[in-house]
């Protein structure tokens, strides 16, 4: 939703899709390249403490922004400047919301956590935009700015409701390598002060890059998310070329992708039911092989019912693939380092999206929706076949 409002306000304050474009940059870019340290952070200082100190600065941030803009100070450099330092502590809350899952259900709820927490998001991701926009006509660009930090504030206070502690189901092993990391976390406090922060991170990217699980996800989702970024920029020339232009195009193209987005949650709730514990990688690779054939044939018949039903059938398949991903990254990373693998894993897994969509613009402007379906869709398939080769059946 912040990312529509910040896009909506550039264009109508500063009448320019660069600095519109510039905005989506600052607001992304720094919180991917601090990530290894917010993810020290959170285990140094704990998930809940790490995730009520962003959703507060972030607060403060978007209501500093709403200030400058109402005494008429704010000019792009100031709000490349407040959205950067609002980047800057977003992988607290990316990586400590399902660093606490662990603390709050039992190893063999992981998949039906995991998708509530992306079935939510998916209907978010739907409603978001709509409720911004709504607002944004409704109120004006400085109101919804208020209106969005005063919804941090609120996401802040609910996090008051929370106790972190040991998940139900004594006697796991999730609990007993959760039990022994505590140990170690305290008779590595008797023997002597904690390494330097930023050791901390570096420990943490060393990490995911020594163990094969990690390192095989890492691989196969942003092959993935190059696929989903170039998604993004075919679908809107599509719906251009094949059916209709103008307003009408663009309502076409909310559809389209609101109609995926309520799939992938669909998709993430049927996965809760059917991935656990041992299978996650099968359902990993087989949603991914089938979300290649989603992208091409079935969105490239050259319609615009078979592009929204393409879309429709990728987004339940995505829905599989993120629970799958989580699944097994929770249960295949030790828990005391849960906090530095999550923020990095996350910022390392999506680093395909940006090439993606720079990828997708190029190749829709040089060919046609077509030829850079089927790209997408064999990059989907190499995305499949890096899981099925690089991610180990067992831990």
């Amino acid at each position: 939703m912040l990312l529509f409002v910040i896009v909506l306000y550039a264009l109508a304050e500063f009448d320019s899709a660069s600095v519109a474009g510039m905005c989506g940059f600052f607001l992304t870019l720094p919180g991917f390249l601090i990530s290894p340290v917010a993810g020290a952070v959170l285990d140094r200082f704990g998930a809940l403490r790490a995730v009520a100190l962003d959703t507060a600065a972030s607060g403060l941030i978007i209501g500093a922004i709403a200030v400058f803009s109402l005494a008429d100070r704010l000019v792009p450099v100031i709000l490349y400047v407040l959205l950067a330092l609002f980047s800057l502590t977003s992988p607290l809350t990316d990586g400590g919301i399902r660093t606490l899952f662990p603390q709050f259900v039992p190893d063999s709820a992981y998949d039906r956590a995991n998708a509530l927490d992306l079935s939510t998001y998916s209907v978010i991701e739907v409603g978001g935009p709509l409720v911004a926009g709504t607002l944004f006509a409704a109120l004006g660009a400085n109101p919804t700015l208020i209106t969005v930090a005063a919804m941090y504030g609120l996401a802040g206070l609910s996090l008051a409701l929370l106790r972190t502690g040991t998940p139900t189901g004594a006697g796991t092993a999730a609990e007993a390598t959760a039990a022994g990391a505590m140990s170690a976390d305290a008779t590595a406090d008797a023997a002597g002060p904690r390494p330097h922060l930023l050791r901390s991170a570096w420990e943490g990217v060393v990490y995911l890059l020594r163990n094969a699980t990690l390192r095989g996800l890492a691989v196969s989702y942003s092959l993935f998310q190059v696929s989903y970024g170039m998604l993004v920029l075919i679908v809107p020339v599509a719906i251009a070329r094949w059916g209709t232009e103008g307003d009408a195009s663009s309502r076409w193209v909310g559809v389209v992708w609101a109609v995926a987005g309520l799939c992938g949650g669909m998709g993430a709730l049927v996965a809760g039911k059917l991935v656990r514990a041992g299978v996650e990688r099968r359902y990993l690779v087989g949603a991914t092989a089938l979300a290649a054939v989603a992208i091409f044939p079935l969105s490239a018949l050259g319609s615009l019912v078979a592009l929204t039903v393409g879309l429709a059938a990728f987004g339940l398949m995505e829905g599989t693939v993120n629970v799958s991903l989580l699944s097994l990254r929770q249960r295949r990373t030790d828990p005391g380092w849960l906090g530095r693998i999550m923020t990095v894993s996350i910022s390392v897994n999506l680093i395909g999206f940006p090439i993606g969509t720079a990828a997708g613009g190029f190749l829709v402007g040089a060919t046609s929706p077509q030829k850079a379906l089927a790209v997408a869709a064999v990059l989907t398939v190499a995305s499949a076949l890096c899981a099925r080769l690089f991610v180990p059946k067992e831990a």
